[in-house]
């Protein structure tokens, strides 16, 4: 089992990143995994030692930012950077992402099913864990209809799916609810 120490192994050994990106990095690791002691940090650690940051236009990606899980970099839109976002939630979004990522999705995002749902349980897990004291939102709309749904299906429900990477785990339990959809 990897530990927060072979987390911050792997992610000083990634020459891609500058000091202060990784120092930043770590500080949001540590607040996750106090936390969330029962999520496995190995595919984290594995992903920090060879993640890149790289900028992207406002024509390639309309958000702040992206996780691209097949190449595992996070892209950054220097246009939107301009705007009064919260970074350190920005970075923990994106955090999220690569914790519950695999070689095919992130969250319970598979072949973009539940994608929406997928940003919005994000942004919420983002809020609850720093905050944010930007002016503008990242996903406001999607959190929104995330939380609604989460009153009805239940959060447990959510949770394991997004860091099992299952999302028939929700459509069981909207089927069992007997909510059709």
């Amino acid at each position: 089992m990897v530990t927060l120490e072979d987390v911050k192994t792997s992610l000083l050994s990634n020459r891609e990143l500058p000091s202060e990106i990784k120092e930043q990095l770590f500080e949001l690791v540590t607040i996750f995994h106090e936390r969330f002691k029962e999520i496995s940090l190995d595919n984290l650690s594995n992903r920090l030692a060879t993640l890149k940051f790289e900028k992207s236009n406002r024509f390639l990606n309309r958000d702040i930012s992206m996780y691209d899980f097949r190449k595992n970099i996070i892209f950054l839109n220097a246009h939107e950077m301009k705007k009064e976002y919260d970074m350190r939630h920005v970075l923990m979004f994106e955090l999220l992402n690569i914790v519950s990522s695999t070689e095919f999705q992130t969250g319970f995002n598979f072949d973009n099913k539940y994608e929406a749902l997928n940003i919005g349980y994000t942004e919420i897990l983002a809020n609850f864990l720093v905050g944010n004291q930007g002016e503008v939102m990242l996903f406001p709309e999607e959190a929104s209809l995330t939380n609604l749904i989460a009153t009805v299906i239940g959060n447990d429900t959510l949770f394991d799916a997004y860091f099992k990477n299952d999302a028939s785990i929700v459509a069981r339990k909207v089927q069992e609810m007997g909510i059709a959809v």
